[in-house]
């Protein structure tokens, strides 16, 4: 029997990522997410599998995990992605509560998940399902990883990203004969991280000089605590709310996770955390805030907008992607932004200042090519993105598969 991978999510499009690698003495998963939309969507049920391997944390790669354990089935990943997992999974039941969605899971799988997990350190040789595998830095958050098959000369990356970050170490490039790899930045680049970083600082400088506030809408994983370690040195008030706060306590426990563990310890030292609703009166008083969500769709960042949007002195930085359809896209394209989560509010102008600033998590293409370029592989399958034809002309040296979901692919 050959050894295939199969899709079961997240092929032809970003998000909820599944894929089943099955051989002759058995099958695991890797990865199995939701996409956080409204309402979440989910990859193709899953079948019985030897085990999940984890590439990170995120939610559209490890969101359904508990699912998966709930079954008595392995999950293997990094520390660290084992105890973030974890507090996503209570986030994400949280998150049905509050929007009525029905739940994903039984609360009782959370505690599957942390029973069944078997935590890995990148290099260890491991055995699930008839495969051996090793981890290797993606560089994309802390803890993320690809996984190697070496007896099938096959890597599979998850998210990467390939320069150094704050808080990751940038992944390299393996020597591999088939290569699964991530194209969420397909036809886009990104400007150079360093002169971006120091675009923001420089920003966030001139308004507080001025008299005014910064608002930093962030991701709760990685891009909360990586704004921190950006604004630590400034001498400014600085307050953290949201999810990020826990994140940050986690992280803190794994230090051989992230690149920098004495900035980053020094910039939570530092930071003020709000713990309760009433503490929000303080960080607006403060000079910055970094608060979720990310997308402004929802979470603490709409309080702070509320209050912010008529100060023409005070600003808000968004530094991440947002995606069509999200509040933050809506401020992008139009400069106003709904106060309520609910999409069909309305939308109000805002006169305070606002600015994008590319802090992406991701390769861009011309990284993306690059990385290929290093493993020289024989066959590449691109997956996690909406616009893989844009590699085309640039990937020519290769097998190139573009799988649909739900589609077997021949590994070896």
């Amino acid at each position: 029997m050959p050894v295939s991978l199969t899709y079961l999510g997240g092929a032809s499009e970003v998000g909820r990522v599944g894929a089943v690698l099955e051989g002759e003495e058995g099958r695991i998963l890797l990865d199995y997410g939701i996409q956080p939309d409204d309402p979440p969507k989910f990859p193709l049920p899953a079948p019985d599998v030897d085990a999940l391997l984890l590439t990170h944390a995120h939610l559209d790669h490890c969101g359904l995990a508990p699912d998966i354990a709930s079954r008595g089935t392995p999950v293997v990943s990094t520390p660290v992605t084992g105890a973030l997992a974890e507090r996503m999974a209570q986030d994400t039941l949280k998150v049905a509560e509050l929007e009525n969605y029905p739940r994903p899971f039984h609360p009782t799988a959370i505690a599957d998940l942390n029973h069944y997990l078997r935590p890995s350190k990148p290099g260890k040789i491991e055995y699930r399902g008839g495969f051996e595998f090793q981890m290797f830095n993606a560089g994309h958050i802390p803890g993320a990883v690809m996984f190697n098959f070496p007896q099938q000369d096959f890597l599979f990356t998850g998210d990467i990203h390939t320069v150094d970050t704050q808080l990751t170490r940038a992944a390299k490039p393996k020597p591999c004969k088939t290569l699964a790899i991530e194209s969420t930045y397909g036809g886009r680049d990104h400007p150079v991280r360093g002169q971006i970083e120091s675009e923001l600082v420089d920003s966030i400088e001139d308004v507080v000089n001025s008299g005014g506030k910064v608002i930093l809408p962030s991701f709760g994983l990685g891009r909360s605590q990586e704004l921190l370690m950006l604004t630590c040195n400034l001498g400014f008030e600085v307050w953290l709310d949201g999810m990020g706060r826990d994140i940050a306590r986690i992280l803190q426990k794994y230090p051989g996770s992230i690149r920098d563990v004495s900035s980053m310890h020094k910039s939570i030292r530092q930071t003020n955390f709000v713990k309760h609703s009433r503490q929000r009166a303080a960080a607006l008083n403060a000079d910055v805030i970094v608060t979720t969500s990310g997308m402004l769709n929802g979470g603490p960042v709409l309080h702070y907008l509320s209050k912010l949007r008529k100060d023409p002195s005070s600003a808000v930085f968004l530094t991440g992607f947002q995606v069509p359809g999200t509040n933050g896209h809506l401020l992008k394209e139009t400069g106003k932004i709904r106060l309520e989560r609910d999409p069909k509010s309305p939308s109000f102008d805002i006169q305070c200042q606002f600015k994008a600033f590319d802090l992406s998590g991701h390769a861009g293409h011309s990284q993306i090519v690059d990385f290929i370029n290093g493993c020289n592989p024989e066959k590449v399958i691109l997956y996690h993105g909406d616009n893989r034809e844009a590699f085309i002309d640039d990937l020519k040296d290769y097998e190139l598969v573009l799988p649909q979901e739900n589609e077997s692919i021949e590994i070896a």
